[in-house]
């Protein structure tokens, strides 16, 4: 089993901050989902959710890959801060400013804070030391 790569905190609100073992974002996986991968921490967002860039705010689909040029802006990019309101939205917000916001969700599964499936098994574990 691979050790949790975020660390969970309950707010004074209800709400749960995420703190990310490595802030510094890897990629930006796209699928049937948007995946930001911070070393072994996964954020995925399922739905709908806006981005602001330079006080400008853009809605984001994944299932519309044209709608997601406004996201490449997080890349290269650190997380500064990531939480979840007590009614289930979350918010991301980047050292450079972007903030991406997945709203209160319709279903629970619209977005995910998880160990990167890419991280279990053989591919979690350190490559052999070298002699």
């Amino acid at each position: 089993m691979v050790p949790s790569s975020v660390l969970i905190r309950e707010l004074p609100d209800g709400g749960h901050e995420f703190v990310l073992e490595d802030p510094v974002l890897d990629s930006i996986v796209v699928d049937d989902a948007v995946t930001l991968r911070f070393g072994r921490t996964d954020v995925t967002v399922c739905g709908t959710c806006t981005i602001e860039v330079d006080g400008v705010e853009h809605r984001l689909d994944p299932r519309i890959p044209d709608s997601l040029a406004p996201l490449l802006s997080t890349y290269p990019g650190s997380a500064r801060w990531l939480w979840a309101s007590p009614a289930g939205g979350l918010t991301l917000v980047m050292m450079q400013g972007q903030r991406l916001v997945v709203p209160e969700p319709v279903v629970r599964s619209a977005w995910s804070v998880a160990t990167s499936p890419a991280m279990i098994g053989d591919q979690g574990r350190p490559p052999p030391a070298r002699t």
